[in-house]
């Protein structure tokens, strides 16, 4: 599937590289969106458990964030297989329950991931309560713009600097911090 798309790979062709007759697969998994949401399942535990955080840093907070931000870039180029699935999945699997719900649940990873982050970088700046909410508010716009970062990388390998683009989101999310803690405040 990482190969062709999911689409254009039928699972005979699965069933013939795994050297699995084609029942097996339909016996363990249900379909072709269960069998991807199982691997996807346990790339997200792969994926997840490699990435850095902050408190694998030493040093100031601007190293933590540095060191976080460096580290994260590295990570999304260094996996694009399984983020290319993860996004064929979530736009090609909508419609199986086991897919969907594995994406969603990703995708919640994903949020605690960068909400934990964002949260370490608002909380010299308020309360501890609105640096939660600020940054459950920004975690989603995070998330979105390393969706995108991914995107570029596919697209305009040659000229994309994820290191710097995600040096630009922790700009971004710095810049946004002041607004993200006024919502936070407000609506308590």
């Amino acid at each position: 599937m990482a190969e062709k798309g999911y689409a254009a790979t039928p699972v005979s062709a699965i069933c013939k590289a795994a050297g699995v007759p084609v029942t097996s697969l339909y016996w363990h998994f249900g379909s072709k969106d269960g069998l991807l949401a199982s691997v996807m399942e346990r790339g997200a535990d792969r994926w997840f458990a490699a990435l850095p955080r902050w408190e694998d840093f030493d040093g100031s907070e601007e190293r933590h964030a540095e060191a976080l931000q460096t580290q994260g870039a590295d990570a999304v180029a260094a996996n694009p297989d399984f983020l290319r699935l993860f996004y064929t999945l979530a736009i090609e699997g909508q419609h199986d329950a086991a897919a969907a719900e594995t994406v969603q649940r990703v995708r919640g990873h994903a949020l605690a991931y960068f909400r934990s982050a964002i949260e370490h970088v608002m909380t010299p700046l308020c309360d501890a309560h609105t640096a939660h909410r600020a940054a459950e508010d920004l975690a989603r716009f995070a998330v979105a713009f390393s969706d995108g970062c991914f995107f570029a990388l596919q697209l305009e390998p040659e000229t994309t600097d994820l290191r710097q683009m995600y040096g630009d989101l922790l700009t971004a999310i710095r810049a946004l911090a002041p607004a993200a803690i006024n919502r936070a405040a407000e609506s308590r």
